[in-house]
């Protein structure tokens, strides 16, 4: 039960919560949570939309899918039309979850043990989790914009965004500065300053307020850099 209480606690009290998980780490609870919460909502916001559709309209903005033939392009649309594909989307999203939040900690784990580390790789683990709680407001953006906007324009990349890359219009916009719009959202910002929080109890008490801000927020540059050169080569 307590773990469910932190759950909540990280959100309007989390130097409270983040403490408490320095001293007794817990993975489960909210890889769990945050789990089971992505396959219903993105389970529900795509058993509205058509993923087929959605992932076309993805392809076809690349310079790749402005070439392919249409013969091509309706057999691609088919495969993913199929029930199987359509099926496994939310087991996906679950997965990249998963993948992103162990990622996480392991590279802030590893930076971390070369300037002044204290926890073991499960508090690492156990705040990252935690940290990445607000990302449910981004799940819940999905289900909102699969019910009450039109198919047509919604885009898989901003289906369940809170950043300013929904009021730019990407057809008229740079591939790169869209992606840049797109990459900070108010979740990502929250998860962030979690972060610095959490890490602040499994670090040395030499390593600053400051020094642990500027770590948290270069990892995430240098991860928006590579995603700005990803949409310079890709064109989109």
């Amino acid at each position: 039960m307590q773990s469910i209480g932190l759950l909540f606690k990280v959100l309007w009290s989390p130097g409270e919560a983040m403490y408490l998980l320095s001293k007794n780490p817990r993975v489960l609870a909210p890889l769990l949570f945050l789990g089971i919460f992505s396959a219903v909502t993105i389970g529900g916001a795509f058993a509205k939309i058509d993923f087929a559709d959605m992932y076309m309209r993805m392809i076809e903005k690349t310079p790749q899918g402005k070439n392919m033939p249409d013969d091509q392009k309706a057999n691609m649309k088919r495969i993913m039309s199929l029930p199987a594909i359509k099926a496994a989307v939310p087991i996906f999203s679950v997965i990249f979850i998963m993948i992103t939040i162990v990622v996480v900690a392991l590279v802030y784990f590893g930076v971390f043990s070369l300037i002044g580390r204290e926890g073991g790789f499960k508090a690492y683990l156990s705040v990252t989790a935690f940290a990445f709680v607000p990302i449910v407001f981004s799940d819940i953006a999905s289900l909102v914009r699969a019910f009450l906007m039109p198919a047509s324009s919604l885009m898989l990349d901003e289906l369940g965004s809170l950043s300013a890359g929904v009021l730019v219009d990407r057809d008229s916009a740079s591939p790169v500065l869209f992606a840049l719009a797109n990459s900070v959202d108010l979740a990502t910002i929250w998860t962030l300053s979690l972060l610095i929080i959490g890490y602040g109890f499994v670090t040395r008490k030499s390593v600053s307020k400051g020094t642990r801000a500027a770590v948290v927020v270069g990892v995430f540059l240098a991860y928006v850099g590579l995603k700005l050169a990803s949409a310079a080569i890709r064109g989109v």
